[in-house]
């Protein structure tokens, strides 16, 4: 995922404290049917929920030993890259 600042908008809250997500940071971040919304010091935090399938520890595992991982490095590697992956990041193994 892209950390860039696109561009800052002024957007409206409805009455019924709806809001529209502008539609390039829809795409940037790919947002599917659902986000997760945080406060923030102060600042509303809102982040796409990220999908995995029900393998995906065992391919994270294979691709970290493919790439020489082992014992406590490749537990540690996993744990980060795992962290990455479920806050929408793209890791590089």
């Amino acid at each position: 995922m892209n950390h860039e600042i696109i561009k800052s908008k002024t957007i409206k809250v409805s009455a019924q404290r709806h809001l529209v997500i502008p539609k390039e940071y829809y795409e940037a971040l790919q947002i599917g049917e659902e986000v997760t919304i945080e406060l923030h010091e102060g600042q509303l935090v809102i982040k796409p929920i990220v999908k995995v399938s029900e393998d995906f520890a065992e391919n994270l595992l294979e691709k970290l030993i493919e790439a020489g991982y082992s014992g406590e490095e490749l537990v540690a590697k996993f744990k980060e890259v795992k962290k990455m992956v479920l806050n929408g990041e793209q890791p590089h193994l």
